[in-house]
């Protein structure tokens, strides 16, 4: 079946918004809750605020159903080429200014130049660790990220990797047939996994996520609203809602602390219906354009905002105000990411792109 729908992509302003608080959650969970349980990584402990703040998390779960939203609709009309170098020039510049500038802080003010100030281990960079970061696959071969939130940008790649295969193969007008196989193989029992490879290639974990997102947007017009999405959606949500339950009391065991399952499954479930308004076009918010403001900024907020702001934090002392320290530092990441959105992303991905077009081009 061919997927819906295939004209001129409409800019949901209500994506920018949703991409913006997601960040949001997964930067006041950093700030405000792992030093409960991480001391060596935030000295900052809110206990009087992280019964909620420590459900911030699951931004990255929306993170994932955003994407598959996106990225699907990103692939239509395109080769793999083009797919392949939209995607490099939407990653590579803010990452490649974001990695740099948490290097910087942390050979200058890290683990290893203050190793008396209690900082874990990580809060430190090599030069080997920094080269081998800027590929952006560092995951995928074993070596440490840069920055935490990094880890989530393999589970990314996987997924790029599986639409251009779709692309290259021309498999996209039945990706119907995909999304089911896909949610089948996410649905086995544990012992079915088939290997690590699988596993990692089909991102087994967050499939149900991914697999949502791409439903929402073949749903967006009546056309594509068949039984069968409305059923694979559906086994989208079990799946994710076992999940999410599944990571809390993992995260319960990590931190000593409770992640209610029920709270996840209320908030994974808000993600959904929220998905379903937009997609549906009966939330628009189509007149607010100054939306794509905070879509702009949400990337390279999730870049920088996390290990250079521990590092502020050890060297900040105890004589600021937690919270103030807080506002401040959000303040100033947001400085940074909208500094890195002028000053790279608008200025050299289009360029980075067309080199990398012409590039490609001499193989051919």
């Amino acid at each position: 079946m061919e997927p819906e729908p295939h004209r001129a992509p409409i800019r949901f302003y209500e994506i920018d918004l949703l991409r913006f608080l997601a960040a949001l959650a997964v930067v006041v969970y950093h700030y405000t809750f792992l030093g409960q349980g991480r001391p060596s990584y935030n000295p900052l402990v809110f206990r009087e605020i992280s019964g909620i703040t420590r459900y911030g998390y699951l931004g990255v779960e929306l993170f994932f159903i955003i994407s598959g939203y996106v990225v699907l609709l990103s692939a239509q009309g395109k080769t793999v080429r083009q797919f392949f170098v939209s995607r490099v020039m939407r990653l590579y510049p803010a990452y490649w200014a974001a990695c740099t500038l948490t290097f910087l802080v942390k050979i200058m003010w890290g683990s290893a130049a203050y190793p008396g100030a209690g900082m874990a281990a990580d809060l430190q960079a090599t030069v080997g660790q920094y080269v081998y970061n800027l590929t952006m696959l560092q995951d995928l071969i074993g070596v440490r990220d840069m920055d935490g939130p990094y880890w989530s940008l393999a589970i990314e790649i996987t997924f790029y990797f599986l639409i251009s295969v779709l692309i290259g193969y021309k498999l996209l007008p039945r990706i119907d047939w995909f999304l089911a196989g896909w949610l089948l193989y996410a649905g086995l029992p544990h012992l079915a996994y088939s290997g690590p490879l699988f596993t990692t290639l089909f991102i087994r974990g967050y499939a149900p996520y991914f697999i949502a997102g791409m439903l929402f947007y073949l749903m967006q017009q009546p056309q594509g609203r068949t039984w069968g999405r409305y059923l694979m959606l559906s086994g989208a949500y079990v799946l994710a809602i076992r999940s999410c339950r599944q990571n809390a009391l993992e995260l319960t065991g990590v931190y000593h602390s409770l992640v209610s399952p029920f709270i996840v499954t209320v908030v994974v479930t808000g993600f959904f219906l929220l998905f379903a308004l937009i997609s549906f076009r009966w939330l628009n918010l189509s007149r607010f354009t100054w939306l794509t403001w905070l879509g702009a900024l949400t990337y390279p907020l999730y870049l920088i905002h996390s290990d250079i702001a521990f590092v502020l934090f050890f060297h900040s002392g105890s004589g600021i105000n937690k919270y103030v320290m807080v506002l401040g530092t959000l303040a100033l990441m947001l400085a940074l990411a909208y500094l890195i959105h002028v000053a790279v992303e608008k200025r050299y991905s289009r360029q980075f792109g067309a080199w990398l077009t012409a590039r490609l081009a001499k193989l051919d």
